[in-house]
């Protein structure tokens, strides 16, 4: 076996392949499919590190179609896209992405549908309608003829078309291999490009010899993506030639001078570029013929983009898929393995409530709200016994509800809670919004119009401005201590597509303008009953968003005291304030302000409405 060293001074080895195999293989969300002749294993890694194996067998017998050289590319093309799409789902059941839960398996299946043709359709714009039209622009600004059939131009138009599609593919694949998900898909398709290599260059199939081997490979789909565009672009380009040589009908000619026209031509010829470029790619795969060298080289460059350098434990991952297939196809005995089955909701329970007798009622109606915001479903949905949890998320949602059996805040778990209506991200360095900050926020609606300028003080999570914001379509400006909070407030204004103007400051020190509103729920919890709230609010919620000094009053002493300068002329306050806060809240505003205590729906003091005098 004859070693050399990869070019660009890496420790890899180039390793002389030594024997042969058909097994190819598809990265999927943390994890691999590998495919033999008569098995298919799917490995993920569960959310506690763990490989598991989904196995299949296949029908060793293949059909006469997918034997026939051509109609067999063809037919294993469109059998790739099914079965791919169907891994993908799979997949996501141990990587715990939005699954089906309500146990008919149709909406999940009509949304991968519906998935696969919108990708579809995407594919065919990129690749076929923009560089038809691309190139059509580039006549034009040429002043070429494009429409003419017989211009010794005609075959520039398929040239052109090619390297527009060759690029797009380029800045696509660049594209996408930034976002975090696709660029760890990419890693798990190194992985299994070179679990692949390494055996067929007859290495043992360690993590250490799969590391060496090369992350690139004949047989792989993004080669055969290449052959499909240079092929289309070759036969566009005869076809261009003999139409200008031959003579046609007229009618012809009109019609392959439209652009659509040519759209369609190329659609109609999908199937025989494909059925090409599959054969190619077997050839390549078993021949080192020097004529094959470019096509190869060419594949390679594509892969360098879907592929990168796996970690040793998604080598691990696709070993163990390998493997199993291996095993299976030299072993008819061996039975299929599956992914455990998604449990029933009354099943979850129960198994929850063995783990934790003690289990308050509290905590069980706070792991029923769990389920809902994870699961997706309403709250009437949990007596559904046609509800299923997939059993990825049955590992997570175990996770989780241990937390909220330590007391953990099931808002905090999530990471998200609702409020009127919207969803906001919440973590420990914001509070959880309460029903009664839902009276304050509708109580600031009614003062709030579209050049409103607001300033929401104290904004934690920015509930209420970023509510204002895109309720009425105001200037908001969210103002707070905390650099934690901002981040957070920060995020939920991305997540609901609100426009606001943030400041880190204490109070009003780093506030400038002035404002017709400004609403604020500050810290009112008296210092000395801090340590007397509830567990899952004294150990988990921000003090400094709690305590509000000795007697909870510190806040509103320095609203009374700098708020008039940043408000307008007839400018107001709209605040939150605890139970029983009420005429000691207005006492304080008493000088500046005409002040109206509203109570909340158990008839304790809430809000104070604060119009400058």
């Amino acid at each position: 076996m004859s070693d050399k060293k990869i070019k660009g001074g890496s420790n890899r080895e180039k390793i002389k392949s030594v024997r042969k195999t058909k097994i190819g293989g598809q990265a999927v969300l943390e994890g691999v499919m590998m495919r033999g002749n008569s098995s298919m294993a799917l490995a993920c890694r569960d959310e506690t590190g763990n490989i598991r194996l989904d196995t299949t067998r296949l029908s060793a017998k293949k059909p006469w179609y997918r034997k026939v050289p051509f109609i067999r590319g063809v037919v294993n093309l469109v059998v790739s896209m099914i079965s791919g799409t169907k891994i993908i789902g799979k997949s996501a059941e141990v990587m715990v992405e939005d699954v089906d839960t309500k146990g008919d398996g149709g909406g999940m299946g009509w949304m991968m549908f519906f998935s696969t043709l919108l990708g579809i359709a995407l594919a065919l714009a990129l690749f076929i309608v923009i560089p038809t039209y691309a190139t059509k622009g580039i006549f034009a600004l040429a002043q070429l003829d494009y429409e003419n059939v017989e211009s010794q131009w005609v075959w520039l138009k398929s040239l052109l078309e090619g390297v527009f599609k060759l690029l797009v593919l380029v800045v696509y694949m660049s594209v996408i291999s930034c976002m975090k998900e696709i660029k760890r898909v990419f890693m798990y398709h190194g992985a299994e490009h070179k679990t692949i290599a390494c055996y067929e260059a007859g290495l043992d199939l360690t993590v250490e010899n799969v590391k060496k081997c090369s992350r690139y490979h004949d047989r792989c789909g993004t080669s055969f993506i290449v052959f499909v565009v240079v092929l289309s672009v070759l036969l566009m380009m005869a076809f261009d030639v003999i139409f200008a040589l031959c003579p046609v009908s007229q009618t012809f000619t009109d019609l392959w001078e439209k652009g659509w026209f040519r759209v369609l031509f190329k659609l109609a010829l999908l199937p025989v570029t494909a059925g090409i470029s599959y054969e190619m790619l077997m050839l390549l795969a078993c021949s080192n013929f020097f004529l094959f060298v470019p096509l190869k080289w060419l594949g390679k460059q594509f892969q360098k983009l879907t592929t990168r350098e796996p970690d040793e434990s998604m080598c691990e991952v696709a070993i163990a898929s390998f493997n199993a297939v291996l095993q299976m196809d030299a072993d008819p005995t061996i039975p299929e393995r599956h992914f455990p089955e998604p449990v029933g909701l009354e099943q979850f329970r129960k198994e929850l409530a063995d783990k934790h007798p003690d289990l308050t009622a509290c905590v069980k109606g706070d792991i029923d709200w769990l389920l809902c915001a994870i699961l997706n479903i309403k709250r009437e949905d949990l007596a559904n016994p046609k509800v299923k949890i997939p059993f990825g998320w049955l590992i997570r949602l175990d996770k989780m509800s241990e937390r909220i059996a330590a007391g953990e805040p099931w808002q905090y778990v999530v990471g998200a809670t609702e409020f009127m209506d919207r969803t906001f991200k919440l973590d420990n360095n914001v509070l959880i919004p309460r029903m009664e900050t839902e009276l304050v926020c509708e109580r600031m609606l009614k003062y709030v119009g579209k050049d409103t300028e607001l300033l929401d003080m104290c904004c934690g999570s920015g509930i209420l401005g970023i509510t204002a914001a895109c309720e009425r379509d105001c200037n908001v400006t969210l103002a707070d201590i905390s650099d934690g909070a901002l981040k957070i407030a920060k995020l939920n204004a991305k997540l609901n597509k609100a426009k606001v103007k943030t400041v880190q400051t204490d109070m009003f020190d780093k506030v400038s303008g002035k404002y017709d509103v400004i609403v604020c729920n500050p810290p009112y919890i008296e210092s000395a009953t801090i340590d007397s709230l509830d567990d899952s609010v004294r150990n988990y919620e921000p003090h400094i968003a709690l305590d509000g000094g000795k007697d909870g009053l510190d806040f509103y002493r320095t609203l009374a005291k700098d708020a008039p300068t940043h408000l307008k002329a007839q400018g107001m306050m709209i605040l939150e304030i605890g139970y029983d806060q009420g005429e000691a809240v207005r006492g304080l505003l008493a000088d500046r302000f005409e002040t109206e205590v509203v109570n909340d729906y158990s008839d304790n003091n809430r809000i104070v409405i604060a119009k400058l005098k």
